[in-house]
């Protein structure tokens, strides 16, 4: 593997991103540290991580994640197809870095930075981080939307 000392967090979570999105373990455990913390997730280190990525894989194969940030920091986004066609955020992912290889891969529970993100959508159009992703789900324009938030999330 390249040195990656001089790569930043951002590359990094593009990286895993792109790695997570073609099923590719093996370029996922590279971006990461022997240590990398999982808090999240039972067990440690890259074990754990690779444990959680079959997992997902097999429980959700139409899972993809795309670039995201949460109060300016790094993230991604898990996004889950729905029966109509329409894509559902299902899961953040934020990330932590040092020496060029992820030290931090969490997938906190809170749906409020869920909500928050400002995420790519799965087809590449960027959404607005004030868009009521609930009234995006059902193809509504934030005009013709009542108020309240409805978003289905489910841990991938």
């Amino acid at each position: 593997m390249t040195s990656l000392d001089d790569v930043d967090l951002e590359t990094l979570r593009d990286a895993f991103i792109e790695a997570f999105n073609a099923r590719d373990l093996d370029a996922i455990l590279d971006l990461v540290a022997d240590d990398v913390e999982v808090p999240d997730l039972p067990g440690e280190g890259r074990e754990a991580l690779s444990e959680e990525m079959q997992a997902v894989w097999e429980r959700s194969p139409a899972v993809i994640l795309t670039r995201a940030t949460v109060d300016g920091n790094t993230s991604a986004v898990g996004w889950l197809p729905g029966e109509d066609g329409r894509w559902s955020r299902s899961t953040l992912v934020t990330f932590d870095d040092e020496r060029g290889l992820l030290t931090l891969v969490q997938m906190p529970d809170g749906p409020d930075d869920l909500e928050r993100a400002g995420a790519e959508h799965p087809g590449g159009e960027p959404l607005d981080e004030e868009q009521d992703w609930s009234q995006w789900d059902r193809g509504e324009s934030s005009a013709d939307a009542s108020s309240g938030l409805d978003v289905r999330q489910r841990r991938v």
